[in-house]
């Protein structure tokens, strides 16, 4: 499939791999954890800003046999540890918006083709991937 630019279809992108019929993508958000700094004496606990997390993705859709290509690259760079910077696995919102990793970050897939199938036929697909060195950007 093409690249985004000018279509008005939502979806996760792969360079310009559409990864195929993924209907649902969940970014957990950005955590900065916080570290006790408290002291004896101190009558109320004291805090310090500690390490951030960038979050978590999960993206779920339908699966489709017939078109794995994106798919297949997911699968790939979970199993030989590949990294995607920014701008390499791309979530679209709308027909320009999308989020990715920001300069200095990566993505690491975690989990590829955890594919379910019900009575019908229909096969649900699922995949998960860690956010490192950066936050998740609105672009």
């Amino acid at each position: 499939m093409s690249n985004r630019p000018g279509r008005a279809v939502k979806g996760v992108y792969l360079g310009t791999n559409k990864i195929a019929e993924i209907g649902e993508f969940s970014l957990s958000g950005f955590t900065r954890e916080v570290l006790d700094a408290s002291a004896f004496g101190d009558d109320i606990k004291k805090f310090e800003f500690g390490q951030a997390d960038g979050g978590e993705i999960t993206f779920t859709g339908l699966y489709d046999p017939t078109d794995t290509n994106g798919q297949t690259l997911l699968e790939s760079a979970a199993k030989n540890a590949s990294k995607f910077t920014g701008g390499d696995l791309k979530f679209y919102v709308d027909n320009t918006s999308y989020w990715t990793v920001d300069t200095g970050g990566n993505i690491l897939v975690t989990k590829v083709k955890a594919v379910k199938f019900d009575k019908a036929g229909l096969g649900q697909v699922e995949f998960s991937a860690k956010v490192s060195g950066a936050a998740m950007v609105l672009i």
